[in-house]
């Protein structure tokens, strides 16, 4: 099954590629980045106050959270050809842009710092909107590709 899909898309390391193990890995991923979004937006929604007390990042964990989940599906598109070219082209720029800044996320997740002076603070993370929406459609595109691989798959084992 898998054979056959890779010889009709000819793309060197997509998603059509991956392994059975590989993918279930990385929906297992992407359902913790969607449940970190969620949770992300919940707290926006409910509008909490930003003042210039460090401890005002307290509440956006699900945003650092959420970006360093999208560092590494970000990573695997770009350095090791996650998706298709068809997939990666309209996030392409997306991607390459909100890099650095996921890649802070992620250092916050696993390093703890000397201070909170040293790292980004979510108000002024968020002051900037195309931020945000450039995370959402990165996030999508994500998602999308996943379900459409896992969808292909499901049909593929249904007719043999």
């Amino acid at each position: 099954m898998a054979s056959e899909k890779a010889v009709e898309m000819p793309v060197n390391g997509s998603l059509s590629n991956t392994s059975a193990d590989r993918l279930a890995c990385l929906m297992r991923h992407w359902t913790w980045a969607d449940e970190a979004m969620a949770r992300f937006e919940r707290e926006l929604a409910d509008g909490l106050e930003y003042d210039e007390e460090p401890i005002a990042d307290h509440p956006f964990g699900a945003y650092y959270h959420w970006c360093a989940l999208l560092c590494g599906f970000s990573e695997a598109a770009l350095e090791h050809g996650l998706l298709s070219p068809f997939q990666l082209d309209p996030i392409r720029q997306d991607l390459e842009v909100s890099l650095p800044g996921l890649r802070a996320c992620r250092q916050l997740l696993v390093v703890i710092p000397a201070s909170l002076e040293e790292q980004p603070r979510i108000p002024d993370l968020l002051r900037d909107r195309e931020t945000l929406g450039r995370l959402r459609r990165v996030h999508n595109a994500f998602g999308e590709a996943l379900r459409e691989e896992r969808l292909s798959r499901e049909i593929d084992s249904l007719d043999h």
